[in-house]
């Protein structure tokens, strides 16, 4: 499967998005949680937070660029 330019700057719109990142851990909660392992809810707002702070200074540190 070969990727055009178009959908290869989609994906990577997509993944620059921190709500895609929450997103993916509500997701993998939910899949421990149906395996037996659970976190806690304190653990995953702390992760929650920990990614959207790391987003921020990320975002931070490269800038906005208009292209």
């Amino acid at each position: 499967m070969i990727m055009t330019e178009e959908k290869k700057k989609a994906l990577y719109k997509r993944m620059m998005n921190p709500a895609f990142w929450l997103a993916m851990l509500g997701a993998v909660k939910l899949v421990t949680d149906a395996f037996g392992y659970g976190f806690t809810d304190e653990q995953i707002n702390a992760l929650a937070n920990g990614l959207a702070t790391l987003a921020a200074m990320i975002g931070i540190t490269i800038g906005y660029s208009e292209e």
